[in-house]
């Protein structure tokens, strides 16, 4: 399940990938280079800490508990919509689809 809701504090988009079978992890580094290699810029990597990246046009958070920023974007169907590429990168998207 993918919930995404506007963030009270920043503007943006937060974004969480949640299931009930399977514990939510994601590897940092290879979702990374999954996201170089499709085009996206990859601003900074922490390995098992935080993934900063820019994505169409908007900074992007990713961490590794699944949880998903995307700073000044105010729609929620296109955070959903990134959301899944970087899930689908990280490779559990059938998890939270």
């Amino acid at each position: 399940m993918i919930i995404a809701k506007p963030c009270v504090t920043m503007k943006g988009i937060v974004i969480s990938g949640y299931s009930w079978e399977k514990r939510i992890k994601i590897d940092l580094t290879k979702t990374a280079q999954c996201l170089k290699e499709r085009g996206h810029r990859v601003k900074k990597l922490l390995p098992g800490m935080m993934l900063l990246l820019e994505m169409e046009g908007y900074e992007v958070s990713v961490y590794p508990s699944g949880k998903i920023i995307i700073k000044l974007l105010e729609d929620v169907k296109e955070g959903e919509r990134m959301a899944r590429v970087i899930y689908d990168c990280a490779g559990i998207l059938e998890v939270v689809a």
